[in-house]
């Protein structure tokens, strides 16, 4: 089974259970959170992964983090599974997939907006609004900046690019000037 196969069972196990149990938003906080705890503490991703610790020291050692942690115990025990099996490499894709499946289910769809520079809060909102509006479902947007994109803006969302950048237009110019040439 590969990883992104793995990631997805997980996630679909964690969603069942969020879901049957009302704590669909609980447990993305908590996911996301621990996510952050992992992304913080090289330490603790080798403890609960390198293959050469045995199994009993990493139930202690993940039992002291969530114990510290204090999220939901369904939860919890989600992760002692996760940690258990030996699959707290693939913890990252698990929260990706498990957020899609929530995402999906509310009928949200997340998209990133490459930039050149930081958009206003104002900026960011019509955007945001422009493309719930043509889409028809609520939208999240990440914002990253790409200098190299000199103006304007990429969209990526639900599978498609919306490239309306200054450097795509400086390239379909080139190509333009290159058939021109011919």
């Amino acid at each position: 089974m590969n990883s992104d196969s793995t990631a997805q069972k997980y996630a679909e196990a964690l969603f069942g259970i969020g879901s049957s149990q009302g704590k669909l938003e609980v447990f993305q906080m908590n996911a996301q959170d621990f996510e952050r705890v992992l992304d913080s503490s090289k330490d603790l991703m080798i403890a609960l992964s390198h293959p050469n610790i045995r199994k009993t020291q990493r139930k202690e050692v993940i039992a002291g983090v969530l114990k510290e942690c204090a999220y939901d115990p369904l939860f919890n025990n989600f992760i002692k599974l996760v940690v258990e099996r030996g699959r707290i490499q693939y913890y990252h894709k698990i929260v990706h997939s498990f957020v899609g499946l929530r995402d999906a289910a509310v009928g949200r769809l997340r998209g990133v907006v490459y930039v050149a520079e930081p958009l206003t809060a104002e900026q960011h909102e019509r955007l945001r609004a422009k493309v719930q509006s043509k889409l028809g479902c609520e939208v999240v947007l990440e914002e990253k900046i790409e200098p190299s994109i000199i103006g304007g803006l990429r969209l990526e969302i639900n599978g498609h690019v919306y490239d309306s950048s200054v450097k795509r237009h400086l390239e379909r110019l080139r190509e333009a000037m290159k058939d021109a040439c011919i």
